[in-house]
């Protein structure tokens, strides 16, 4: 890596860590996955800690309700609550890229830390009272909320630069949350009711990559064997597809994408950007 990306992304990382708003949420996120675990099969009478299989399949909702408005919020307040370390930053002989690289890699970095912390706490738990059947999956899991994280992180770096002000910022970033969390699956659906059966299983998986948070929960679901649970986009792929594997990989691609492409979008603005 870069040594002016990692002196920033170290920096950004620091001021970050000690921000109590980020300390609180890691300590939610760990007290809810530890619930989750033990009441995860309450409706069956039972009571304890599940082991990972059935812990995995019981955060994937919860992982992909909460991280990616952490990672949002968390963005738009770091880059916009103090603009002129941005400024004092650009003052300096560091290519534009490589500051904005640094601090989007200090906002991954918090992100990841905080959540490492919301899942692996539990994940000890579990591996000291269970053991440790399973653990792969939880692990393949957190991977691929991880990558959730990182696609949001860069949408946050992206909403703060176009916006410029905290406060529509904040709105875009909430925004952007609430369509993706909740009304995108509802727009695609609507739009499929007076499609032919062969545009709507094109338009199903198009759109099942078109939304970050349904693509991380299709790849979660599919290492932990729970096809009832895909929706009809998942479904659609996997039949397209014709293997789990195959409809992984595409997924994964997917997700990649989402990853990279916010984050070059948002190297070009800033270096055609008047500070």
């Amino acid at each position: 890596m870069n040594q002016n990306i990692w002196v920033i992304s170290r920096q950004e990382f620091t001021l970050n860590r000690r921000n109590r708003w980020v300390v609180s949420f890691a300590v939610l996120f760990a007290i809810l996955t530890l619930l989750i675990a033990w009441f995860g099969m309450i409706t069956s009478g039972y009571t304890g800690f599940q082991d990972f299989i059935r812990t995995s399949a019981s955060i994937i909702n919860l992982g992909g309700f909460l991280i990616p408005l952490f990672a949002l919020l968390l963005g738009v307040f770091s880059f916009l609550t103090n603009p002129e370390y941005l400024e004092l930053l650009t003052t300096q002989p560091v290519p534009r890229s490589q500051v904005l690289l640094g601090r989007y890699l200090g906002l991954v970095m918090t992100v990841l830390g905080a959540s490492i912390l919301g899942f692996g706490l539990p994940g000890i738990v579990i591996a000291l009272v269970i053991g440790v059947e399973g653990a792969l999956s939880y692990l393949l899991v957190i991977c691929y909320s991880f990558l959730l994280a990182i696609a949001f992180t860069g949408l946050s770096v992206l909403i703060s630069l176009l916006s410029g002000r905290r406060q529509i910022a904040l709105g875009i970033a909430l925004a952007v949350w609430i369509f993706y969390e909740l009304l995108y699956g509802i727009l695609i659906l609507g739009t499929t009711l007076y499609l032919s059966p062969a545009t709507l299983k094109v338009v199903l998986s198009l759109g099942l990559l078109g939304n970050p948070i349904d693509i991380a929960r299709v790849l979660s679901l599919l290492q932990v064997g729970g096809p009832h649970l895909f929706g009809p986009a998942g479904a659609t792929l996997i039949k397209m597809t014709g293997s789990s594997f195959l409809a992984s990989v595409i997924g994964l691609a997917g997700l990649l994408i989402w990853v990279v492409v916010p984050v070059l979008i948002s190297i070009r603005v800033f270096n055609k950007q008047d500070l």
